[in-house]
């Protein structure tokens, strides 16, 4: 019976060590697909892993960052470490427009959110920081914004040439109304006289 018992032990224990692999092997093929480039930061504020999409944000791989400061990823070192600041009352902090310095001195306009990483009774023990790409979203927003500037010009142009046309046409319109007046005032005058 004894023999029985763990028997049954072990098969639920290699069970849960394959099932554990499974779950392991999962997250390491999800972290690669996934698009978006994700950290993991350590208390200190040491970057402790990296996805695949990291890496070629940034064009570091892991042997090169891992270990070193989140803040040499930004050029704005003031602004990473007041989001990590943030996170820690909020948990969460989302969509930060910072600057992301490459590996070889790129400057890449990024939007991060970080996120606090608690362990089971809720105490942090790091972070972690989603970081998107956003050069092409600014270099467009630019263009619509600069399309916009140059929109609002031809119509301030449109107005101003409006306003000269209304006034010249009310001045006419003015004018034409004297005129009425005065041909009827001298209609009225030569009646006048024919009269006498």
């Amino acid at each position: 019976m004894a023999q029985k018992k763990r028997l049954k032990s072990e098969k639920e224990s290699k069970q849960t060590m394959e099932d554990l692999e499974d779950l392991v092997s999962y997250v390491q093929n999800f972290n690669f697909f996934l698009p978006i480039a994700v950290c993991s930061i350590s208390p200190n504020r040491n970057i402790i892993d990296i996805n695949r999409a990291f890496e070629e944000l940034t064009d570091y791989k892991p042997l090169e960052i891992i270990g070193k400061s989140v803040k040499t990823l930004f050029l704005e070192e003031d602004k990473i470490d007041k989001i990590i600041n943030e996170s820690i009352k909020k948990k969460t902090v989302r969509s930060r427009e910072l600057t992301l310095i490459s590996k070889d001195k790129k400057k890449i306009l990024v939007d991060i959110s970080v996120s606090v990483r608690e362990d089971k009774k809720g105490n942090s023990i790091g972070y972690f920081a989603s970081i998107t790409d956003i050069t092409e979203i600014k270099k467009f927003q630019e263009s619509l914004e600069e399309q916009v500037k140059e929109r609002t010009k031809e119509l301030q142009d449109k107005i101003r040439e409006l306003e000269k046309f209304q006034k010249i046409t009310v001045g006419r319109e003015l004018k034409m109304i004297e005129l009425k007046k005065e041909i009827e005032r001298l209609k009225n005058e030569l009646e006048n006289q024919k009269s006498r």
